[in-house]
């Protein structure tokens, strides 16, 4: 969608998504990971990035896999042409075994359950489905338990139908560098995966790297890592900031709705918080919590405009919010940065992020698909 169109239907913020800085991101993690292939993973919206733009973008830069937390995820990835291997994290409803066999999905498989209405489905269609085994190693979230592995590992070999492609695992704190938990983890599942392979199953992949454990741990890259967080360029922990080049790739953008007037002592917005310590230029910003644009930023977040920074005047409403712009000359219609960088400033995920005590990539994630996504750099068809 470009400017034109989307002014025309009424949109007055957009993300802008930079695909270039995406693909030097995914390059920068493979390098990271000589040996092993890389998964992009685009759960969530691609991390609020926009699919499948985002998920080409990475099988452009060399990623071999992608990877998904549900079953519909899949089926856009599926309905926009890719057909690269699309691994489902979660296991899904049983209905939609049929899905995932039909549109080629790879699935991970945690339970017997699971795994048998699977197997009955793909014997019924004659089918052979690469499944990824996921094992609890101590994170407890999901997964089968670490003493049941083996005994796991050998009924699901003996269901019709079913190929155990792979194994793997998710780390708990790898966030955290050099945190005894990590390497614990890694320990068992190197463990586990032995066992399996004296028990005659040749895996084809083992993984359990995310986006911190590939920036800091070559140990645990094995045959593939899962790179979500990172290939956006946002930091995995703030102990990873500035130890990589990696380039953010979204900016959130808006146009300044309506300038006002007002004189001191007036106050702002929903339980009118705000109080104007002098005259000054009150500008309304059509954006809110609706948009992701928590409320919690209310007189605690920055916007940029014209390379300078405005704190967020008063109570941040659904769809809009106010700045005390003092006697700057904005006139409606001026575009302010509410992500992104404006001359030499710039407001990070990460700075919105300790604002209102979360993560980078919840800042991200949460911004709905009401706000269009303006792709920058797509490569040619």
């Amino acid at each position: 969608m470009s400017n034109p169109e989307m002014f025309a239907r009424g949109h007055p913020l957009w993300a802008e998504i930079d695909l270039a800085a995406l693909r030097h991101n995914v390059r920068l993690l493979g390098s990271l990971a000589r040996g092993a292939e890389v998964m992009g993973v685009v759960k969530g919206y691609a991390y609020g990035h926009g699919n499948p733009a985002s998920a080409k973008a990475m099988l452009e830069a060399g990623a071999t896999r992608l990877g998904v937390a549900r079953v519909a995820e899949g089926i856009h990835l599926r309905e926009s042409g890719i057909t690269a291997p699309i691994h489902v994290f979660t296991e899904p409803p049983p209905e939609a075994v049929g899905t995932i066999i039909d549109l080629a999905l790879t699935p991970s498989v945690y339970t017997l359950a699971f795994a048998r209405v699977l197997s009955a489905a793909a014997d019924h269609r004659v089918a052979s489905v690469p499944i990824h085994v996921k094992l609890d190693t101590g994170m407890h979230r999901v997964g089968v338990p670490a003493e049941e592995a083996l005994d796991a590992i050998k009924e699901l070999r003996a269901l019709p139908g079913l190929e155990i492609e792979g194994i793997w695992s998710h780390l708990a704190v790898a966030d955290i560098p050099d945190h005894p938990f990590t390497r614990r983890q890694v320990d068992l599942f190197n463990e586990l995966s032995d066992a399996i392979d004296e028990a005659g199953v040749r895996l084809r992949y083992r993984h359990i790297a995310n986006s911190a454990a590939t920036m800091s741990l070559p140990a645990s890259h094995m045959d593939l890592v899962r790179c979500g967080v990172a290939s956006y360029g946002l930091w995995p922990g703030k102990a990873f900031i500035g130890t990589a080049d990696l380039r953010p790739v979204l900016a959130l953008r808006a146009r300044v709705n309506l300038t006002k007037w007002l004189s001191a002592g007036e106050r702002l917005s929903y339980g009118l918080n705000y109080k104007l310590t002098r005259a000054g230029r009150v500008l309304t910003i059509p954006v809110g919590y609706a948009d992701g644009y928590d409320r919690r930023l209310s007189n605690r977040g920055d916007i940029l405009l014209g390379g300078n920074r405005y704190r967020v005047s008063g109570t941040v409403c659904m769809d809009q919010f106010m700045v005390d712009a003092g006697d700057a000359p904005v006139e409606q219609g001026a575009i302010v940065t509410l992500i992104g960088g404006d001359g030499a400033e710039r407001i990070t995920a990460e700075e919105i992020a300790d604002h209102i005590d979360t993560i980078n990539y919840e800042v991200t994630a949460r911004i709905p698909s009401r706000v269009p996504r303006i792709y920058l750099d797509e490569a040619p068809e």
